[in-house]
């Protein structure tokens, strides 16, 4: 068993060493400390590949009611993991070091807890932890890996070093740990906290049990429901206890129509995640291999489980029964090493030869897709796999970015969205008016190795990864130093374009309405280019007396051409800071108020008109 666990862990964890212990994608957003179990996992790969064998998951609960209040419930529930039907094993932990434990020492751990205690905790002064293992766990195994977990997560690396109780109990199909903590820290004092934003969270609870029991041989997964296709809410701890007592199914909470829309697109994202899973194993395979080999299983049922997840369902459908941890001696650990050398290689060279192209708009659309591509495969392979290539470039350093431009260029690749041809028209309109404006430029573009059409197509992509961005600038550190001077200067020359540029109203009103959505704190609505552009065609609409109504407070004037209520109200309170403005005063300088606080109104109607839909949608079609 421990030959075959360290062929699983090389294959998923070692051979990939910077993919990290977690992959926020596949096991949300925990917390790990700096201790020694950073990074040796397999991340995302492991957790991909172990769903689609369908290897067991990692089950660590916390029970709803098992919070002490008082001495007297601490003693029940000591006397409850206790009990001599069910105890295997029992063990205590006061100051660092496994003891063991039985009723002969529980009054004093229970004096030596409540005498810490102060104030009323709502969920009590302690907490109950279950720790549950695969049907079949031989006790003696799942007391070492119960008696590390404890240890790990409880023993001072995560916030703070806490004292507990534990047992082992064999009495259910599952054997299983109870853990009791008290939550008052030894070493700072801090209370314990368990959530899903705290330290000690239930994902890094469950990737620790996984990763420590690997390490003694028994394979576990601590990946997200929606990896594993499983849509719908999970039932309460406390009504599936119920349930089973009363022989019925237990309740789960519907899962409201917004809500299923954006698990919809998680389950799609982790189905492209298994496609890429499935093609690196598949470069790991040899013409001579069996299909039935360990690299043919991970790829056979990492493609269906894509296609289950597209389908809308679990990972887990039309796979055959049972678990099948290939035999150890597979030769796979150099295979997938190749894959993942390959990989690289072959974007290297890829990469080089974009660079090797004529400078133009073509070479600037393939960095962008080389770009596409990296992001897509640093989701499976981590964030260090060409790093520079997946990572744009931040707003505040982007030399090519204009406000609006990213926008403009979503909607004209966006599939299915009305704007799509204006988007496109204008984007077109943006690229021709820029390439005359530097027309004059041409000769210093050459210099560089560069091109008209290359700048122009660099200021119309969406975004810039950090690696376009250095290829873009000459080696040699004069010319680079010129060359730098020269970005601020397009900058400002490009900037000056799109505030020319003219568009539909219904086009200008969506790229407003997302910039002011993504404006950063502190932005105020005249900082948003579009929404200033918004502003300026509306006021050409306006009639004689329709400044005095908005700077009266009165709306009516705008009703009929802002559709949006959200942005409508955005624009009216620009209008009216600029009804104040003195005439013959600079109108920038005008009192303009926060974006986040229109942010906060967009959304809110957003939230109205979603509501308003779902109550009128009686069609119940939630397919993928």
């Amino acid at each position: 068993m421990a030959e075959t666990r360290t062929l699983q862990q090389a294959v998923l964890g070692e051979i990939l060493p910077h993919v990290g212990r977690r992959s926020a994608a596949m096991a949300g957003e925990a917390r790990v400390s700096s201790g020694r179990r950073r990074g040796t996992s397999g991340g995302a790969v492991a957790a991909m590949s172990w769903n689609a064998l369908r290897v067991p998951q990692s089950v660590v609960k916390r029970v709803g009611t098992g919070g002490c209040h008082s001495p007297k419930e601490l003693r029940r529930q000591m006397k409850y993991i206790l009990r001599d039907e069910a105890r295997v094993a029992a063990w205590s932990n006061q100051i660092g070091i496994d003891r063991a434990f039985g009723e002969r020492g529980m009054e004093n751990i229970i004096a030596d807890w409540s005498a810490s205690w102060c104030g009323a905790p709502k969920r009590g002064h302690t907490d109950h932890i279950i720790l549950s293992f695969p049907k079949g766990t031989e006790a003696e195994l799942a007391e070492a890996i119960s008696r590390e977990w404890a240890q790990e997560v409880f023993g001072g690396d995560y916030r703070d070093r806490y004292r507990y109780v534990a047992a082992l109990h064999c009495n259910t199909d599952h054997v299983h740990a109870h853990v009791l903590v008290d939550k008052v820290g030894m070493e700072d004092g801090k209370f314990l906290s368990i959530s899903r934003h705290s330290e000690i969270s239930y994902d890094m609870m469950r990737e620790l049990h996984a990763q420590i029991a690997g390490e003694h041989g028994l394979v576990l997964n601590a990946s997200s429901r929606l990896s594993r296709g499983i849509m719908e809410n999970a039932p309460r701890d406390t009504d599936l206890q119920a349930a089973r007592k009363e022989g019925r199914e237990p309740v789960v909470a519907p899962l409201d129509p917004a809500s299923r829309v954006l698990r919809e697109a998680e389950m799609r994202r982790h189905a492209e995640g298994y496609r890429q899973l499935a093609q690196l194993a598949g470069m790991g395979l040899e013409a001579d291999t069996p299909p039935n080999g360990w690299m043919g299983r991970i790829a056979e049922s990492a493609e269906l489980a894509a296609t289950n997840l597209m389908k809308g369902m679990p990972v887990k459908e039309g796979f055959a029964e049972g678990v099948d941890i290939p035999a150890a001696g597979a030769d796979v650990i150099g295979r997938l090493i190749a894959a993942r050398e390959t990989l690289q290689a072959e974007a290297d060279t890829a990469w080089s030869a974009i660079q090797d192209m004529a400078p133009g708009a073509e070479k600037v659309e393939l960095e962008q897709l080389f770009a596409g591509k990296a992001r897509e495969m640093g989701r499976l392979l981590g964030r260090d796999f060409l790093a520079d290539h997946s990572s744009s470039v931040s707003p505040e350093r982007d030399p090519y970015r204009v406000q609006g431009i990213a926008g403009l260029a979503a909607r004209a690749a966006e599939e299915g969205n009305p704007l799509v041809v204006e988007a496109d028209a204008a984007l077109g309109r943006f690229r021709a008016e820029l390439a005359r404006v530097l027309a004059p430029m041409e000769a210093r573009f050459e210099e560089a190795g560069s091109s008209i059409e290359e700048v122009a197509a660099r200021f119309t992509a969406p975004h810039r990864s950090e690696a376009q961005l250095e290829a873009s600038r000459p080696v040699d550190a004069q010319e680079r130093s010129d060359w730098l001077g020269l970005e601020r200067d397009l900058q400002a020359r490009a900037r000056d374009v799109f505030a020319g540029l003219h568009m539909d109203r219904d086009l200008l009103a969506d790229l407003a309405r997302q910039d002011i959505l993504d404006a950063g704190q502190g932005s105020r609505l005249a900082d948003i280019a579009t929404l200033d552009k918004l502003i300026s065609d509306v006021r050409q609409d306006l009639r004689d007396g329709d400044m005095d109504q908005l700077a009266a407070g009165r709306i009516d004037p705008l009703m009929d051409r802002i559709e949006d209520p959200g942005l409508r109200q955005a624009v009216f309170s620009e209008l009216k800071a600029i009804a104040a403005v003195d005439a013959g005063d600079d109108i920038t300088g005008r009192d303009s108020e926060p974006a986040a606080t229109y942010r906060t109104r967009i959304e809110a109607f957003e939230r109205a008109e979603v509501r308003g839909r779902d109550r009128d949608d009686t069609s119940g079609d939630y397919g993928l």
